[in-house]
């Protein structure tokens, strides 16, 4: 009976002490998937693996531990090109790419009333970053600059010790699981593993997407032609002369129709004074 008010209470405290923390990891992020464990056996719940698939390969979070400074690298730079040579700049910048192994994530080509540019994005190897920035400033006359570098190395160590914290935890868990002996218990401790497995993966998820983003930098390059300020060709399509015509025309009836409307009241007001007037004329009496 001792023992088994004993692992009762074990498991209640970590119950009420994993809620604040499950409220902090689930803050601003997707629920992940998770597996759920049958009470019917014995079979003790799925143990976390150190080394997680999130489909980019496999990553053992042990392999972290020394890791050497973690820092996001980001940046663009805007290149104005000569009128008539926007292709042929954008060729450079691809044989540049290719000198410097960057990945090309995309490539957007807009077109505006005074411009038309090229937005390229790409992601490169860090130290490589200020190397391939001075590179592409030989296609034309850099405008603006931007870098901007954000050490995530404090964040990411956090991020491994609540990980390590958790895979602990897990496995007393399973250690628990595995000297429970009535279902009341079972389901208890299953509760307990879900919650602790969803918040596991949640901080895996966040320490795998800082690696992602410290591996690469990302520069989006963006070259921008200017478009002439007059236009030569002048001539106007017949269409476009039809139209005009026709607006024309339409605004000269518009204008007569409110015009006749105006008047016609007032020449017809006219003409029943005037003989208003002529018949009191006639009937006025003559002197002497």
């Amino acid at each position: 009976m001792d023992k088994k008010f004993i692992l009762l209470a074990f498991v209640s405290l970590l119950l009420f002490s994993g809620c604040t923390a499950m409220e902090e990891a689930i803050e601003g992020y997707p629920e992940p998937g998770y597996s759920t464990y049958s009470s019917k056996g014995v079979a003790a719940p799925m143990m976390a693996e150190a080394a997680v698939d999130y489909g980019g390969g496999y990553y053992d979070y042990d392999d972290y531990a020394s890791a050497p400074e973690m820092v996001i690298q980001q940046g663009y730079v805007t290149i104005d090109v000569e009128t008539g040579t926007l292709e042929e700049k954008k060729n450079e910048l691809d044989g540049i790419l290719a000198q410097y192994n960057a990945e090309t994530s995309s490539v957007i080509l807009d077109e505006y009333a005074l411009k038309t540019q090229y937005a390229v994005t790409v992601k490169i190897a860090p130290h490589q970053f200020d190397s391939f920035m001075d590179s592409i400033s030989s296609l034309g006359e850099v405008s603006s600059v931007y870098k901007s570098f954000e050490d995530v190395t404090e964040q990411y160590a956090d991020l491994e010790t609540r990980i390590n914290n958790l895979e602990e935890e897990l496995a007393r868990l399973n250690a628990l699981y595995e000297d429970a002996d009535n279902v009341e218990e079972i389901l208890m401790i299953e509760r307990e593993v879900t919650r602790v497995q969803t918040e596991l993966e949640i901080y895996q998820s966040r320490a795998l997407d800082l690696e992602r983003r410290s591996a690469k930098s990302t520069i989006t390059v963006y070259l921008v032609e200017p478009k002439p300020a007059v236009e030569t060709n002048l001539i106007l399509p017949l269409e476009d002369i039809t139209n005009l015509f026709l607006g024309a025309l339409s605004a000269a009836v518009l204008l007569i129709v409110g015009a006749l409307g105006f008047l016609i009241p007032v020449a017809i007001l006219f003409i029943i004074l005037r003989a208003v007037y002529l018949a009191l004329r006639k009937k006025k009496p003559k002197k002497g």
